[in-house]
């Protein structure tokens, strides 16, 4: 989909499953890959500002989307609907899939600290990891909803695998890829 098609659609959804379009994607865009990789960010502070922008400032990835995230990190969000079962999405890093499915995004930013990356990605059957093997954390420690604490990690909602891994090295610095007789590869 091309970029103006990606902005209309974001635009459709901003007050659902978008909080905010990028001000200065016009401008980033300018200085990116002709491939380049859409994404969208969760909206919570939780998110260190290094690996947003390592992200940000790369060439082959458009920062697009603020997207929405379920109320207080509920495992629900009641005010978004899942657009494969027609159900309440599933949380909290809810609006990331549904900017994927519906093409504004290639791949969405969340934090993970017990199924807010993984249970929406698996819910609108979309590939994710998270960074917690990785040494990939969100900023700080919190509460869960069960009042125990917990260091949630950084996460990746993707469209395909291949997506998912290719961000997750860049964030890293791992190479994610298998070789052909199924050792791990190498720290780049």
């Amino acid at each position: 989909m091309k970029l103006e098609d990606r902005i209309e659609v974001a635009k459709s959804e901003l007050g659902r499953s978008v909080v905010r379009i990028n001000p200065f994607l016009h401008q980033d865009a300018k200085s990116k890959a002709q491939d380049m990789l859409c994404f969208g960010v969760k909206n919570t502070n939780k998110i260190p500002m290094h690996v947003f922008d390592k992200l940000r400032f790369s060439r082959n990835y458009l920062w697009l989307t603020i997207d929405k995230m379920s109320d207080k990190g509920r495992s629900i969000d009641t005010d978004l609907v899942n657009p494969l079962t027609y159900r309440l999405m599933t949380g909290s890093t809810s609006g990331g899939p549904i900017n994927i499915l519906k093409g504004i995004n290639d791949f969405a930013l969340g934090t993970d600290g017990g199924g807010s990356v993984l249970g929406p990605a698996m819910s609108c059957q979309l590939p994710s990891i998270i960074g917690a093997g990785l040494n990939l954390f969100a900023k700080g420690e919190s509460i869960s909803t069960d009042n125990i604490k917990i260091r949630a990690s950084i996460g990746i909602i993707a469209k395909n695998l291949s997506i998912a891994i290719k961000v997750m090295a860049e964030l890293t610095g791992f190479d994610l890829t298998f070789k052909a007789n199924g050792s791990k590869g190498e720290v780049k």
